[in-house]
């Protein structure tokens, strides 16, 4: 009677390591620019639902750096939030139901752990609502202006707890040109001469 071989696990470590965004649970699809070497951008997709999760977009001059990274809900597939790496690492994050942005968080140059700025919308004008700017330790909020979304003008801000309100442009009780002169007849007629005798000349 033959005894049966133990036969050694596949080990898939080696495959993590050349990929390792590769997962069972997601598909990618990469898609070339139009010299079809350089890369534009990664699509992965649940292997499951098919539904779309994630869009990685490379720089168009060097296709090993990321210019920024889509994330979606996957139950609807709509887009939740986009890391942008162009000039320093900012996060948007849209809302569900409409799809528009709620807010971008802006983080330090040098550090991209620490935050600089908060940015909120009105998901009805899709303009901002509220600036949360940071202390240097990027945890501490310094000032927060909060813009009326109609006018796009300072409402009042709040800096280092205490509640101000914005100056008031000062106000003219005349307008400029309620001070100017009006020409008399008399000085119509001599200008009126005055360009005759010019255009005369010249002709």
């Amino acid at each position: 009677m033959k005894q049966k071989m133990n036969l050694p696990k596949i080990d898939n470590t080696h495959l993590t390591l050349l990929f390792p965004h590769m997962s069972s649970e997601t598909k990618e699809k990469i898609v070339y620019r139009k010299n079809g070497k350089s890369i534009d951008k990664i699509i992965e997709f649940d292997a499951k639902t098919g539904s779309k999760i994630k869009t990685t977009h490379y720089d168009y001059f060097d296709d090993k750096k990321i210019r920024s990274i889509d994330e979606f809900d996957k139950q609807s597939g709509k887009k939740i939030r986009t890391i942008n790496y162009v000039l320093y690492k900012s996060v948007d994050e849209y809302d569900l139901e409409s799809g528009k942005k709620l807010r971008t968080i802006n983080y330090n140059v040098k550090d991209e752990t620490k935050i600089s700025s908060i940015q909120e919308y009105d998901l009805e004008t899709g303009k901002i609502i509220t600036v949360s700017i940071y202390k240097r330790d990027g945890k501490t909020i310094s000032i927060i202006k909060r813009i009326d979304p109609v006018t796009e003008k300072v409402t009042n801000w709040v800096n280092n707890g205490i509640k101000t309100q914005p100056f008031e442009p000062v106000k003219f009780s005349t307008r400029c040109y309620d001070n100017i002169k009006m020409m008399d007849n008399e000085e119509k007629e001599d200008i009126a001469k005055l360009i005759d005798n010019l255009y005369g000349k010249a002709f």
